[in-house]
């Protein structure tokens, strides 16, 4: 087992995972986890003021986790990391149901 391979790929999971540790966070992501959003049913839907999600997606857009697509005046939002819906899926799983 390649130890330099398994800690680079340790910080990259640990660098994803912080992104669950917050609530608001971890609950856009769950929403989103159904399919791209607009930020209005985003913020409504986690109950956030459209500050909030917007900052909290914007942030997680930068950091690579999200896809932005605007059309006209208005601005969806996506998983863009198949892994990232995969561990969202596998954690309902173990804690929702």
């Amino acid at each position: 087992m390649d130890m330099n391979l398994m800690q680079q790929k340790c910080e990259e999971v640990s660098s994803l995972l912080k992104h669950f540790s917050h609530p608001q966070r971890l609950l856009i992501l769950c929403y989103l986890s159904d399919g791209e959003k607009q930020v209005s049913d985003i913020h409504e839907a986690v109950g956030l003021s459209q500050s909030q999600a917007s900052q909290f997606l914007k942030r997680m857009q930068s950091e690579g986790i999200l896809n932005l697509r605007r059309e006209k005046n208005f601005s969806f939002y996506s998983l863009k990391n198949p892994d990232v819906k995969k561990m969202i899926k596998s954690m309902h799983k173990i804690f929702c149901t």
